[in-house]
């Protein structure tokens, strides 16, 4: 039993001539109707079965042999944006493809199609020339897909006179829209295609981030210390570490490589083996500065570098020594409230073949608070183009001088996040050290 959900049309004829016996049903279309919708339904199949713009614009070319008489043909495919045609591609044509970019009512007839999403049809006049000497007629069709947006255009010459009939027109409509439909298929096709790749990438990049920063901080005596990093969502390159030395020194690294994603993680990586190498050697603070930036410099490629701020913290005598390569100077709020900025250092490392770098020092006294910070914090913005900022940072240790060092970076982190009008654009990486008494 066969049944049909639409709905009686009252003013639909339909054919009472009782059957034959022994008469077969048949088609109600000729076999040039059949072949015609073979080549339809092959088109819609071409975003699956060919991934590559090429072999999608080859197939559909090959595709109108099989329907309308031509000896040149063209198919042209807008960018999304509609800005211009970001594909294109010709047969039979003796004239380059035609560089078309918005306004396209400025780019002769196919640019009036694109234009317009009207078809146009010629015969014997200047335009059908244009591609193909000896033409006479000349027939292009919009290629029209959802909500009406012209997604390309058919372009199609012959060399016979009279230009093209109606059933051309007709039939080039029909493909044309099987067409539109391909090319909106493979562009939602590619997107997931992409969207799934760069969920990959992030995942296995935030893998290698979590890996790389420390999951606790050390309980050192006469201080109170803590750490707090939340990624952006293209993940970025912020680092920090605790490492213990000899002669019950700490020293305390934070980073902020440039780039995102996998490169970025990578680099953090190779940032991390480097500077730990070197601590490992027992080197002077300036000298793992400058055999990091030679590093760098040799193994990274141009453009990318890193900022790092690397101290040794001597717990006995409650003093420390630092170089600043470029990154965002640590502040110092002392218990009285005065703030020093450690700026001493030299450039970022990767930039330069030999740079100078110099030591800083200074000496903490209980109540002192170090904060380490990486730029995503400071550069928070608000809804009038406020920057969170360095004095941010301040008040929030001021206001409250007895938090510990956890409950401090808690309430700056919240601030932050309080204080910026969208999701991070950039990593926050913060790291508290507090003397405290012994």
């Amino acid at each position: 039993i066969w049944m049909s959900s639409e709905p009686t049309n009252s003013n639909k004829q339909i054919d009472k001539t009782p059957a034959t016996d022994g008469q077969r049903p048949g088609a109600k279309v000729g076999s040039d109707a059949i072949e015609a919708s073979g080549v339809v339904v092959e088109t819609l199949q071409l975003a699956t079965n060919d991934r590559d713009a090429n072999g999608i614009l080859n197939g559909i070319l090959d595709g109108l042999a099989s329907l309308v008489d031509h000896d040149a043909a063209g198919v042209y495919v807008v960018d999304p944006s509609g800005k211009g045609v970001h594909y294109s591609m010709m047969r039979g044509c003796e004239n380059p493809v035609p560089d078309l970019q918005a306004p396209f009512s400025e780019h002769g007839v196919v640019g009036q199609v694109l234009e317009t999403g009207e078809l146009l049809s010629l015969t014997d006049h200047p335009s059908v020339s244009e591609g193909r000497q000896g033409a006479h007629s000349r027939l292009i069709v919009p290629l029209i897909g959802t909500r009406c947006r012209v997604r390309g255009a058919l372009d199609i010459w012959s060399d016979r006179p009279n230009g093209y009939d109606s059933s051309a027109a007709q039939i080039l409509q029909v493909y044309a829209s099987a067409v539109a439909a391909t090319i909106e298929r493979a562009r939602l096709s590619a997107e997931v295609r992409d969207r799934r790749r760069l969920d990959s990438d992030l995942a296995l990049a935030r893998n290698v981030m979590a890996g790389l920063l420390p999951h606790d901080t050390p309980t050192i005596q006469g201080f109170d210390i803590a750490g707090a990093h939340e990624s952006s969502f293209l993940v970025g390159g912020d680092y920090y570490e605790f490492m213990p030395l000899d002669q019950g020194r700490w020293g305390v690294v934070i980073a902020d490589v440039v780039g995102k994603g996998i490169p970025a993680a990578l680099l953090v990586a190779a940032t991390r083996a480097s500077i730990s190498s070197l601590v490992g050697h027992e080197l002077a603070v300036r000298a793992v500065m400058r055999r990091a930036n030679r590093f760098f410099h040799q193994s990274v490629e141009d453009g990318r570098y890193v900022t790092l701020f690397y101290m040794v913290l001597d717990v006995e005598a409650q003093r420390l020594l630092y170089v600043n390569a470029g990154h965002v100077p640590p502040i110092l709020v002392r218990a009285d409230g005065e703030v020093a900025l450690f700026e001493e250092g030299g450039v970022p490392l990767g930039m330069f073949e030999s740079p100078r770098y110099f030591e800083g020092h200074a000496a903490l006294q209980q109540g002192d608070t170090l904060v380490l910070y990486t730029d995503g914090i400071v550069e928070a913005m608000n809804d009038q183009g406020e920057e969170y900022g360095r004095a941010g940072i301040v008040e929030a240790v001021r206001a409250d001088p007895s938090a510990s060092a956890t409950e401090l970076c808690s309430k700056v982190m919240h601030d932050v996040r309080r204080f910026g009008k969208d999701a991070a654009a950039d990593d926050r990486t913060l790291v508290i050290i507090r003397a405290t008494d012994r």
